[in-house]
């Protein structure tokens, strides 16, 4: 049984021209939505916009959610900035080649079989959100590495948790400043003089202030 392809919301006529190597159709229903303009070549690849399907949109259904999508079955190269100078060390005003700008809703790089790989004279990363937002998180599986000869942390709180292990190590001077440090092993809170001590403190009958 043969489906029956769908007519395009807007009520029009489709339109498909075709030549050696490529055609451009308007119209086709898709995944994406309608049609309004798209390009396929004979390589597979594919360049269109479509129509609003109101995905993710204030008013679902109306204008200003259009897509484009660009599908290749290889590499897809841009190669940008030939004619911008080169800032000298120490120089932070942009100089952009590649603008990505996002107003609203976020923005997804996933390599479901391959690695990301960003290399750049400098790199930064900021998180502003504003209230409970604005974080950074960084998950890996199996390992995460920072490899510098200047390393600095700055924050107002600082957990470190091992579950198994964890080693400091310097090979030369080891400086350590705090206003007031506690430390117990696991073996000292169970059956040393801490649990003694914390022993103590949970019988301890509060003086009354009254």
């Amino acid at each position: 049984m043969t489906k029956t392809p769908k007519a395009p919301d807007d009520g029009k006529n489709l339109e498909r021209d075709a030549h050696l190597r490529y055609v451009t159709q308007s119209g086709q229903s898709s995944i994406h939505g309608d049609t309004n303009y798209e390009v396929q070549t004979q390589e597979g690849q594919s360049f269109a916009f479509y129509a609003d399907k109101g995905e993710g949109s204030d008013s679902p259904g109306g204008p200003g959610t259009g897509k484009c999508v660009l599908t290749t079955p290889g590499c897809s190269d841009e190669c940008l900035g030939d004619g911008l100078k080169v800032r000298k060390p120490g120089d932070i005003t942009p100089v952009y080649a590649k603008r990505m700008i996002a107003r609203k809703g976020d923005i997804l790089i996933d390599a479901l079989n391959g690695d990301v790989t960003i290399r750049a004279r400098n790199i930064n990363i900021h998180a502003n959100g504003g209230g409970d937002d604005g974080q950074l998180t960084i998950d890996a599986c199996r390992l995460a590495q920072i490899k510098s000869p200047d390393i600095r942390l700055q924050a107002e709180k600082i957990l470190i948790s091992a579950s198994n292990s964890a080693n400091i190590i310097s090979k030369g001077f080891f400086q350590l400043k705090y206003g007031f440090a506690l430390a117990a092993a696991d073996a000292d809170m169970k059956y040393g003089v801490m649990s003694r001590i914390l022993q103590k403190a949970s019988t301890i009958t509060p003086p009354n202030l009254n």
